[in-house]
């Protein structure tokens, strides 16, 4: 039985600071709504390695070595294991992200995704077109209670706002522990979405045009959970004639280093 989102504003952490964790090169990249919060120091600013190159790109994490980022903190979790990345959000209230290095621009992105445990109100998707420090990305959730979103994210997120008016009921995603393919074809500032074969939304002016894409995870509030990503493939369209292309992983030492910045300062009213 489809349930409303319930929460949604909270969950979605709408008009709220977000609390950020970044482990930087080697660890998820991570964002909490812990209320209240205060003005305790600057905005971080992350860095990233950027790899540019051209042609098909495909991962289905049969390696741990992967180029992506992984580690564990007290509010998230990214790990690659039986062929799949796992995504774990801990606290109720969270997002957590983590992302590839490579700049990506107009194109078909498609990804599987498969909801394991947690609240059916959970949101987990894609993020494509992001910045270098991850400071803006736009992103593509669905929820195991059949609702999906297309929002951007600015500043960390303490701008966040949904393109389609928030989370939108589909019959085409499906519960529980199935697979969820997502499509998404960017083409010239325009965006089309697809649940498992079915048009779900068309944008028009979606900028920029390049960057870096993820896997993104937020919790609502009614606890933590776990979801995964697999056969990850990227087709450009103005790469001309397919070329395998060879991403160098990233090391994943046995104790990665964690930097916990400071919150972003303000509070707002729900």
């Amino acid at each position: 039985m489809i349930r409303s989102f319930v929460g949604a504003r909270d969950a979605r952490c709408a008009h709220r600071p977000l609390r950020l964790f970044f482990i930087i090169m080697v660890a998820v990249v991570l964002t909490g709504c812990n209320f209240p919060l205060a003005p305790l120091g600057p905005e971080p600013h992350p860095t990233v390695i950027i790899i540019t190159a051209t042609g098909p790109y495909t991962d289905t994490f049969d390696t741990t070595q992967a180029a992506w980022l992984v580690g564990n903190t007290e509010g998230s979790e990214g790990t690659i294991a039986n062929s799949e990345y796992h995504l774990i959000v801990k606290k109720p209230n969270w997002m957590a992200w983590t992302q590839n290095s490579r700049v990506f621009g107009d194109g078909i992105y498609e990804v599987d995704t498969r909801f394991v445990t947690g609240p059916e109100s959970s949101a987990y998707g894609l993020i494509i077109l992001g910045s270098s420090d991850l400071s803006s990305f736009l992103y593509v959730v669905i929820t195991d209670d059949g609702r999906y979103d297309v929002g951007r994210c600015d500043s960390w997120c303490k701008k966040q706002e949904s393109l389609i008016g928030g989370l939108t009921l589909s019959y085409s995603i499906l519960p529980g522990e199935q697979k969820n393919h997502l499509r998404v074809e960017l083409a010239g500032g325009s965006m089309r979405l697809l649940i498992n074969g079915a048009p779900v939304s068309q944008l028009q002016g979606v900028t920029p045009s390049s960057g870096i894409v993820g896997f993104i995870g937020e919790s609502s509030q009614y606890g933590g959970f776990e979801t995964t990503f697999d056969n990850l493939a990227i087709i450009e369209t103005s790469t001309g004639a397919p070329t395998p292309v060879e991403v160098t992983p990233q090391p994943t030492p046995t104790n990665p280093p964690l930097i916990e910045p400071s919150p972003l300062s303000g509070t707002t009213t729900p």
